[in-house]
């Protein structure tokens, strides 16, 4: 899960030219005068450049406007997509043989390559979910980040966990986990990896066909009720799992009533 070392090695030549030009720019670090002094200089003090490059994104248009490194068409084009950068907080959910899975705003899910060193060598695995401070960067048809990953010491119970987990899992389900920032390379993606699941809705509508049938007799036993009140509760809310599985107040709606009627059978059994 990490770039070709060719084109990692081509991502830190232009990410350092595009540092110089901002460091200049903002007359940063004046007793820095060429781009090899830059690139040996302490890492707080390149570090105080990263941030600038992100605090004014205007810059990078300049960069790629004027071009003064003299950069083919097809290297500044990365550069130029740096300006759709996107700087936040995301939780690394989990490494995959492709890619690492972060977790941004909004529930967005996104597969990010590491660079020289993967991921899963900078942050232990058994440390995830992990919360980090990234900016992340359309590199050609992937996603990577500038190479700097800030993470906050805290560990995360069983419920972040478990919502993190569903949050992936939905993703993946659709097909709309971002492994790229061009439009067109992403719905390629989304068309090959959008799981196709088994339409259960026949089988569920013959079976609640065949529940609606089910009546307590007079004279039945106690349970007999409320035990099929729950048979068709349980099919209720198997419907709207296959049909709205993203509608959380239906499903809960249908949950309330599948425990109702749970709460009914138990003190039917009690009662006998």
């Amino acid at each position: 899960m990490i770039l070709d070392p060719k084109e990692a090695e081509l991502f830190f030549k232009l990410m350092g030219f595009l540092q110089f030009y901002v460091k200049e720019q903002l007359e940063m670090l004046p007793k820095i005068k060429s781009r090899e002094a830059y690139a040996s200089a302490p890492g707080m003090e390149r570090m105080e450049v990263r941030n600038a490059v992100w605090e004014n994104p205007g810059l990078i248009s300049d960069y790629v406007h004027k071009n003064p490194d003299n950069l083919p068409a097809e290297q500044l084009a990365i550069v130029a997509g740096w300006q759709n950068f996107l700087k936040g907080k995301f939780y690394i959910e989990r490494f995959l043989k492709k890619y690492a899975v972060f977790i941004g705003e909004n529930d967005k899910v996104y597969g990010v390559l590491g660079l020289y060193d993967s991921l899963d060598e900078i942050i232990p695995k058994q440390m995830l979910p992990t919360l980090v401070e990234a900016v992340l960067l359309p590199f050609k048809e992937v996603i990577i980040y500038d190479g700097l990953l800030s993470s906050y010491p805290v560990f995360f119970g069983g419920g972040i966990k478990g919502n993190l987990k569903q949050i992936y899992d939905k993703a993946k389900r659709k097909g709309e986990i971002l492994i790229s920032f061009d439009p067109e390379v992403q719905k390629a993606h989304k068309a090959v990896t959008k799981k196709k699941l088994k339409d259960w809705q026949p089988t569920l509508a013959s079976l609640m066909q065949e529940a609606n049938s089910l009546r307590a007799e007079s004279g039945s036993p106690p349970t007999w009720g409320p035990a099929f009140s729950m048979v068709k509760a349980s099919l209720a809310l198997a419907e709207t799992a296959v049909t709205n599985p993203d509608d959380v107040d239906a499903l809960w709606e249908q949950f309330d009533k599948l425990s109702q009627t749970a709460r009914r059978l138990e003190n039917a059994i009690s009662r006998s």
